[in-house]
C-alpha cells in the first residue's frame, strides 16, 4: 500500500511539473547574409549567453546594426558560419561559438566579441 501511494504521489508531481513548464520556443531566423556584422551563437552555449547578456545590458542592438544567428538548431545559419570562418582561414574543426564576423575579420569567444562591441559603441 505504501509503495502504491509513493508511486501515485510521484506520478502526480511529475504531471504537475510537466504541465506547468513554460514553452520556450524560439524561432531561429535565417541570418542576413548582407550584414556587415554577423554574430553567431548557440542557444545552449554558456559563453554565448555572456555575450547576449552584454548586448542586452548595453543596448548594443540599438547603437549599431548587426545580424544574429543561432547555429545549433539552424543548418542554414551553420553553413553561413562555416563559410565566414573559412574566409578567415579558420579550419572546420576549430569553428566554435560565440563567433562574430565583420568585413573579413573573425572574432571567437565571449571576451574578444565583447571587446569588439565595446570599441564599436565607445565604451
Amino acid at each position: 500500500m505504501y509503495k502504491k501511494a509513493l508511486v501515485l504521489i510521484f506520478l502526480g508531481i511529475s504531471l504537475v511539473f510537466a504541465g506547468c513548464g513554460e514553452k520556450n520556443e524560439q524561432v531561429d531566423l535565417p541570418i542576413d547574409s548582407n550584414a556587415e556584422i554577423m554574430f553567431f551563437y548557440g542557444r545552449e552555449c554558456p559563453h554565448c549567453k555572456v555575450v547576449e547578456k552584454y548586448i542586452e545590458e548595453n543596448k548594443v542592438a540599438e547603437k549599431i546594426k548587426f545580424s544574429q544567428a543561432e547555429v545549433y538548431h539552424n543548418k542554414d545559419n551553420s553553413a553561413v558560419l562555416k563559410q565566414k570562418a573559412t574566409e578567415c582561414g579558420i579550419a572546420q574543426d576549430s569553428i566554435g561559438v560565440p563567433f562574430l564576423w565583420t568585413q573579413g575579420k573573425c572574432y571567437i569567444g565571449d571576451e574578444d566579441i565583447i571587446k569588439f562591441f565595446e570599441e564599436k559603441i565607445g565604451i
